[in-house]
C-alpha cells in the first residue's frame, strides 16, 4: 500500500484490486492494480465488484463487446457502474451486502 502511496493504511480495509478484472481480460500486472478501500466511500471495492460481475455477464450473453466492457471499466467504473445498473448511486442490495 505504501509504494500506492496510501499512508499508515490499514491493510485489512484494502484490496489490491483490478482495473480491468481478468473475467474481462485485464492483465495480471502492476499498472492494471491499484489499492481500492472495502469501506472509505459508497463507491468502495465490493461495489466495483458487481459491475465486473454485471460487465461480464453482458459480454458473454452477446449484449456488450469485450473491448467496450474493458474501455468504460479502465476509464470511469462509476460512470459505467451508474449506466448498467441504471442509478446515481450503488443500489441497496450492493451497498446493504457492505454494511
Amino acid at each position: 500500500l505504501q509504494e500506492y502511496g496510501v499512508a499508515r493504511a490499514e491493510p485489512r480495509a484494502y484490496e489490491i484490486d483490478y482495473l480491468v478484472t481478468p473475467a474481462l481480460g485485464g492483465a495480471d500486472d502492476i499498472h492494471n492494480l491499484w489499492p481500492h478501500s472495502y469501506s472509505a466511500t459508497v463507491w468502495n471495492s465490493e461495489v466495483k465488484d458487481d459491475l465486473e460481475d454485471r460487465l461480464r455477464e453482458l459480454v458473454c450473453d452477446g449484449s456488450l463487446d469485450l473491448p467496450e466492457a474493458q474501455r468504460e471499466i479502465a476509464t470511469n467504473w462509476i460512470a459505467a457502474y451508474k449506466k448498467y445498473f441504471q442509478t446515481d448511486r450503488p443500489l441497496a442490495v450492493h451497498f446493504q451486502r457492505i454494511q
